[in-house]
Protein backbone atom coordinates (compact mmCIF):
# COMPACT_ATOMS: atom_id res chain seq x y z
CA UNK A 1 0.00 0.00 0.00
CA UNK A 2 1.44 3.85 -0.79
CA UNK A 3 0.33 6.02 0.79
CA UNK A 4 0.87 10.08 0.73
CA UNK A 5 -0.95 11.53 2.98
CA UNK A 6 -2.93 10.51 6.53
CA UNK A 7 -6.46 12.64 6.42
CA UNK A 8 -7.35 11.81 9.99
CA UNK A 9 -7.26 9.32 12.90
CA UNK A 10 -10.49 8.18 15.33
CA UNK A 11 -10.42 6.23 18.76
CA UNK A 12 -13.80 4.42 18.83
CA UNK A 13 -14.91 1.27 20.71
CA UNK A 14 -11.02 0.73 21.54
CA UNK A 15 -10.49 0.47 17.54
CA UNK A 16 -7.73 3.18 16.23
CA UNK A 17 -8.56 4.25 12.64
CA UNK A 18 -6.49 5.83 10.65
CA UNK A 19 -8.04 7.02 7.21
CA UNK A 20 -4.64 7.76 4.30
CA UNK A 21 -4.91 8.88 0.96
CA UNK A 22 -2.72 8.56 -2.49
CA UNK A 23 -2.70 10.38 -5.64
CA UNK A 24 -4.47 7.97 -8.61
CA UNK A 25 -2.79 8.59 -11.88
CA UNK A 26 -4.65 11.53 -12.77
CA UNK A 27 -3.78 13.67 -9.58
CA UNK A 28 -6.80 13.23 -7.58
CA UNK A 29 -6.13 12.34 -3.70
CA UNK A 30 -8.10 9.00 -3.58
CA UNK A 31 -9.15 7.48 0.12
CA UNK A 32 -6.93 3.83 0.84
CA UNK A 33 -8.64 1.18 2.86
CA UNK A 34 -8.56 2.17 6.77
CA UNK A 35 -5.82 0.57 8.66
CA UNK A 36 -7.49 -0.55 12.53
CA UNK A 37 -5.26 -1.13 15.25
CA UNK A 38 -6.43 -1.66 18.64
CA UNK A 39 -5.91 0.67 20.85
CA UNK A 40 -3.65 -1.15 23.54
CA UNK A 41 -1.41 -1.85 20.58
CA UNK A 42 -0.70 1.77 19.14
CA UNK A 43 2.05 2.58 21.44
CA UNK A 44 3.82 -0.50 20.90
CA UNK A 45 3.28 -0.23 16.72
CA UNK A 46 4.69 3.30 16.81
CA UNK A 47 7.34 2.86 18.41
CA UNK A 48 8.35 -0.42 16.43
CA UNK A 49 7.56 1.75 13.61
CA UNK A 50 10.06 4.60 14.40
CA UNK A 51 12.60 2.44 15.49
CA UNK A 52 12.53 0.39 11.95
CA UNK A 53 12.66 3.57 10.55
CA UNK A 54 15.75 4.48 12.47
CA UNK A 55 17.53 1.45 11.67
CA UNK A 56 16.64 1.74 7.67
CA UNK A 57 17.74 5.63 8.07
CA UNK A 58 21.23 4.37 9.58
CA UNK A 59 21.78 2.06 7.21
CA UNK A 60 20.74 4.16 4.30
CA UNK A 61 23.81 6.55 5.71
CA UNK A 62 26.51 3.48 6.02
CA UNK A 63 25.75 2.54 2.22
CA UNK A 64 26.54 6.58 1.58
CA UNK A 65 29.54 6.62 3.19
CA UNK A 66 30.73 3.06 1.89
CA UNK A 67 30.15 4.87 -1.32
CA UNK A 68 31.86 7.96 -0.76
CA UNK A 69 34.71 6.02 0.39
CA UNK A 70 35.16 3.95 -2.65
CA UNK A 71 34.88 7.31 -4.81
CA UNK A 72 37.62 8.56 -2.66
CA UNK A 73 39.77 5.79 -3.55
CA UNK A 74 39.01 4.08 -0.36
CA UNK A 75 39.68 6.87 1.98
CA UNK A 76 37.09 8.00 4.90
CA UNK A 77 36.07 11.35 5.02
CA UNK A 78 38.46 11.94 8.25
CA UNK A 79 41.25 10.34 6.62
CA UNK A 80 40.90 12.97 3.78
CA UNK A 81 40.60 15.89 5.89
CA UNK A 82 43.03 14.84 8.15
CA UNK A 83 45.53 14.57 5.30
CA UNK A 84 44.71 18.10 3.86
CA UNK A 85 45.16 19.87 7.45
CA UNK A 86 48.55 18.47 7.83
CA UNK A 87 49.57 19.82 4.73
CA UNK A 88 48.36 23.25 5.57
CA UNK A 89 49.61 22.74 9.19
CA UNK A 90 52.95 22.42 7.32
CA UNK A 91 52.59 25.81 5.89
CA UNK A 92 51.88 27.49 9.56
CA UNK A 93 54.44 29.26 11.20
CA UNK A 94 53.71 29.38 14.89
CA UNK A 95 55.08 32.80 16.84
CA UNK A 96 55.20 33.07 20.43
Amino acid sequence: MLIDDITSISINLGIVRIQGQKMNPDGVMENLETIEIPAAKVGEIVNKLASGINELNEKVKEAQEAAANEANGGKSKKESSKNKKSKDDEDIEIID
